[in-house]
């Protein structure tokens, strides 16, 4: 079972730092055609993980979440992803210090996901947590495009509270 895209990835993994408490979150897109990889890290200022905490996260019948799913498939999900794709997960974590979570791919490995619409999927998450600090990197051959929600007052990248 894998997600459509990575893009539905990010939003899983980021959904789960501002479950955690993540007051910022780092998101960094690189994608190297000399290297043939793509890398995204993730890592927050949410309330970490203990080391059990952490073996249990990449079970796909462990979570912390009381509503609905009674699963947690995102990590799991994305590692195999990630290994079908020639790549691998690392995730690191510790209390009180927030999360880490970085996965490489091949790039053009024929399992390998789309992209998907990653500026969709941001617009939705910084839309949907005010408040939230999004400091996004994405790199292209050495060609980086940066964006902060830090700059903007309201702290949700110029998106109205309000919006529909």
């Amino acid at each position: 079972m894998t997600m459509p895209d990575l893009a539905m990835h990010i939003l899983d993994i980021v959904e789960n730092s501002t479950r955690a408490g993540a007051r910022n979150v780092s998101l960094g897109i690189r994608e190297d055609s000399t290297a043939n990889s793509v890398t995204i890290t993730i890592v927050d200022d949410g309330k970490g993980m203990t080391e059990d905490e952490l073996k249990c996260a990449l079970d796909p019948f462990y979570t912390t979440k009381k509503e609905r799913s009674k699963v947690g498939l995102g990590l799991p999900m994305l590692r195999e992803t990630a290994e079908q794709a020639g790549g691998s997960l690392v995730v690191t974590s510790a209390p009180g210090k927030g999360t880490k979570v970085c996965v490489r791919m091949v790039l053009d490995h024929i399992d390998r996901p789309p992209f998907g619409d990653i500026n969709e999927t941001l617009q939705i998450v910084i839309a949907t947590n005010p408040g939230v600090i999004f400091d996004i990197a994405y790199t292209v051959d050495g060609e980086t495009e940066n964006f902060s929600t830090r700059d903007d007052s309201q702290g949700n990248g110029g998106v109205p509270h309000n919006a529909a």
